[in-house]
């Protein structure tokens, strides 16, 4: 009976030990909440793309830098929808410290710029980087309207960098 319970001790020590070890393997995750501030421009866009939506963005954290997105498609408006169209793209934050954090941005919106109306909703899926954020994962959800002459878009998530 006494080796039983040795034994059972002894499982359940390799079992925390083993824990920790995959708790150690698991991404670590920090929230991210930021406002981004882009327009159109036909300047400073990633070959070969002659348009893009560029600009800054501000967070908490140090969570600051340029970004610019890089439409992938337009979709047509759902028929319960006709004035909404959904939109799918890359979008590249770049970091004071050359880091960069891509995404998949996917949203669905109104947004009307010549009239200065309309918003849009969706989410990005963080698919790598360079930098501190090599191999990052997350999301987040974004809100989007027109100001003017150009987007404002806050952000609200998580991203995931891999323990090193």
């Amino acid at each position: 009976m006494r080796s039983l319970r040795i034994a059972a001790v002894a499982l359940a020590i390799a079992g925390v030990v083993a824990g920790s070890s995959v708790a150690n393997a698991h991404p670590r995750c920090e929230e991210v909440e930021a406002t981004i501030y882009d327009k159109v421009v036909d300047v400073g866009c990633p070959p070969p793309t002659q348009v893009c939506v560029a600009g800054t963005f501000r967070g908490e954290d140090g969570f600051n830098g340029t970004s610019v997105f890089v439409l992938g498609s337009r979709g047509e408006a759902p028929p319960t929808a006709p004035a909404y169209r959904p939109v799918s793209g890359t979008i590249t934050y770049t970091f004071k410290d050359g880091s960069t954090l891509s995404a998949l941005e996917t949203s669905i919106g109104n947004v009307d710029t010549t009239t200065g109306t309309g918003h849009a909703g969706g989410t990005q899926e963080f698919t790598g980087g360079t930098g501190r954020y090599q191999n990052a994962t997350g999301f987040s959800y974004l809100n989007q309207h027109w100001q003017t002459d150009h987007f404002v878009t806050t952000i609200q998530g998580e991203v995931c960098r891999p323990r090193r």
